[in-house]
């Protein structure tokens, strides 16, 4: 209902002009407000320890494309004034129009491309997995904060903002503030923008669903706190010995950050990532800690390389459950798959021989089930093959085993049976498969069986073709029966 709600109020916004500025209003104050908070981070001229705008930028490319370039544009003229005006640079209403849109244009062609490329490889998601995306972002991250970097620079060279050579002396700590700002603020972004925008992000909910269910808040925060405490006294420790090497042990901050990837879900990991870059800045900021920013930053990338890297491993995890799941059970009716029924079959005949308890293999297939493919089509077969399953594995103890030897054929295992009763067993089952109700067949389904008990000298080859024998002569005895027969 909530969803409905929220829905039917997001219609009726969009249907109004206001609807259609608000949220590009949006993306414009939180960019410059953005780009405020990095200036007041900065420890060099036009070097800042992040640039969360850059973040902005790439996210907003990436679920609008080109056509948000006009927001990105306006807000960075807007932030080239208000720059001009707070540390009163005297420049004239046409350079500062001229940097500002150069600038913009630099950024937004660097990010742009970026975003363009990850968003083809996206869309393309069934075929392209989550972790190679992953590493896909992080390399075009580098890349496209590069050169808006180093574009960036040329720009204000060339409006005579800065003198020629100190493009580069600013360009390597502006491409480092850049790219933590990309891998850091951009997924925070999109979670936001997903809102914001539901029909331009469906592609990325679709790829992109979280693999594990939200965990207790109290314990995200828990580990939160201690994560922001150990970089907290850290940074202390650094500001009153600042000749020392202690500043190194702010890489301990990749365990507290990696415990919260491998215990929460990916929003949460964000989301303390971001948290921990912002706290790192503020310290750096407040504690006079300059000369230690080179440090900070490339713990914050490694924290962020880290992050992403992490969420490779319940992706991982969960195509190997996929690919366990695929070698074990039959993908039509959930029975054991052959190979795995075998290897359960030997598993059982060592331990039912060690206890010295009996064990007792039934194979049986559908009566004329070919006739049911030819006459009703595959599909029919199919619900068939899936019903009949179902019934049977309902039907058997929780021990049993069911698998599928392949076409029509099905395998049962009892374990702790001997010849008597798992007789009695297949044939109170196949009296309720012959009272089964099939609403696309007009004929009762009928099954033949042949049961054996394994011997001492038995392998499962040799039970198997026993009991195989015995399913034949059933057949040829006239169907729906079951061999050898024991009277009760």
């Amino acid at each position: 209902m909530d969803d409905k709600l929220y829905q039917k109020g997001h219609s009726i916004l969009e249907s109004n002009w206001f609807g259609k500025l608000y949220k590009p209003i949006l993306i414009t104050i939180a960019w410059v407000i953005l780009w405020r908070a990095a200036a007041l981070m900065e420890y060099a001229p036009h070097a800042s320890i992040w640039f969360p705008p850059s973040g902005v930028t790439f996210a907003v490319l990436l679920i609008l494309g080109s056509k948000s370039i006009p927001v990105i544009l306006l807000a960075s003229i807007a932030a080239t004034f208000w720059e001009n005006h707070i540390y009163q640079g005297q420049q004239s209403i046409t350079t500062l129009l001229a940097t500002g849109f150069l600038f913009a244009a630099v950024h937004c062609l660097s990010y742009w491309v970026g975003a363009t490329v990850l968003r083809k490889f996206s869309d393309s998601g069934k075929t392209t997995k989550v972790p190679s995306l992953i590493l896909l972002f992080l390399i075009i991250a580098t890349c496209s904060s590069l050169l808006a970097a180093f574009g960036g620079a040329k720009v204000l060279s060339i409006t005579g903002i800065i003198a020629p050579q100190e493009v580069y002396e600013i360009w390597g700590p502006w491409w480092v503030g850049d790219l933590v700002g990309v891998v850091v603020i951009t997924p925070l972004t999109v979670s936001i923008l997903s809102k914001l925008y539901i029909t331009e992000s469906q592609w990325l909910i679709e790829n992109f669903k979280a693999i594990y269910d939200n965990a207790p808040i109290r314990n995200y925060l828990y580990k939160l706190v201690i994560a922001i405490a150990l970089l907290s006294l850290v940074s202390v420790l650094v500001a009153i010995f600042p000749s020392s090497n202690i500043v190194f042990c702010v890489f301990f901050l990749g365990i507290a950050q990696m415990w919260i990837v491998f215990t929460e879900n990916p929003s949460r990991a964000f989301l303390s990532l971001a948290i921990l870059s912002t706290t790192s800045a503020i310290l750096i900021s407040s504690l006079q800690l300059g000369n230690h920013a080179l440090i900070y930053q490339f713990t914050i990338s490694l924290l962020a390389a880290n992050t992403y890297f992490g969420l490779w491993v319940p992706h991982i995890l969960l195509d190997n459950k996929n690919l366990r799941i695929l070698a074990e059970r039959d993908v039509l009716t959930g029975a054991q798959t052959r190979q795995f029924f075998i290897k359960n079959v030997n598993n059982e005949i060592n331990r039912c021989r060690r206890a010295n308890h009996p064990l007792s293999l039934v194979l049986f297939d559908i009566d004329g089930f070919k006739q049911i493919n030819d006459t009703q089509g595959h599909s029919v077969g199919d619900q068939v093959l899936t019903a009949i399953c179902k019934y049977v594995e309902d039907e058997i103890r929780p021990g049993d085993i069911i698998g599928r030897f392949g076409g029509d054929e099905f395998m049962l295992l009892f374990p702790g049976d001997n010849l008597s009763n798992s007789c009695l067993a297949a044939e109170r089952i196949r009296k309720s498969i012959a009272e089964m109700k099939f609403a696309w067949i007009e004929h009762p389904i009928t099954c033949s069986f042949g049961v054996v008990e394994i011997l001492s000298d038995d392998t499962f080859v040799s039970a198997f073709e026993r009991a195989d024998n015995l399913l034949l002569a059933a057949k040829r005895s006239g169907k729906n029966k079951v061999e050898p027969i024991t009277v009760t």
